[in-house]
């Protein structure tokens, strides 16, 4: 039978470049197994003390990436911050608010083109015949086109309100109404 050969602790801590009590703490915590007192099979405590390297990289790598997703949790909660203090302050808007309000403009745009030659024909039927009667009727049509597109061009945030943009529906009604 093949006889073992066995290492003093001083020569297993130079192999594995440590002090010859931390050889000893690691034979404490079982992490190097002891032959005997003061002496160690090579392999074997080679072979732990790699395991217990490789555990160590496991767990930093785990508190690590613990570390990196409380990292990534944190920023994004600041980005949420950021883009509610921005859509408070009017500077961005919800898609569903631009949709709803954008929608709401584009009808009311096409209703006023499709009323348009209804609305300008009695004027340009009362028009009288000579030299400035072109101009007299492009002049028309250009108010009423002007008019209509007015309806496109005044970009206001507090139009991004529902519950404002609704009401200042319904006062354009009102007047409307009134004329």
């Amino acid at each position: 039978m093949a006889q073992v050969k066995l290492y003093k602790r001083k020569i297993i801590a130079e192999i594995l470049e440590l002090s010859d009590k931390r050889v000893k703490q690691l034979t404490d915590d079982g992490i190097i197994e002891e032959y005997s007192p003061g002496n160690y099979k090579l392999l074997p405590a080679v072979q732990g003390y790699i395991r217990f390297l490789r555990s160590q990289i496991s767990d930093e790598d785990v508190t690590s990436n613990y570390n990196m997703e409380k990292a990534r949790l944190t920023r994004l909660k600041r980005q949420d911050a950021e883009l509610d203090l921005q859509v408070k302050m009017n500077d961005l808007h919800k898609s569903a608010d631009v949709e709803f309000i954008m929608t709401n403009m584009l009808i009311a745009f096409k209703a006023k083109l499709e009323v348009l030659p209804y609305k300008v024909l009695p004027s340009v039927l009362n028009v009288p015949d000579g030299e400035g009667r072109a101009d007299t009727i492009t002049a028309v049509l250009k108010a009423a086109v002007e008019e209509a597109l007015n309806e496109l061009s005044g970009y206001d945030p507090a139009l991004f309100d529902e519950e404002k943009y609704l009401a200042r529906l319904d006062d354009t009604r009102t007047d409307e109404a009134v004329e």
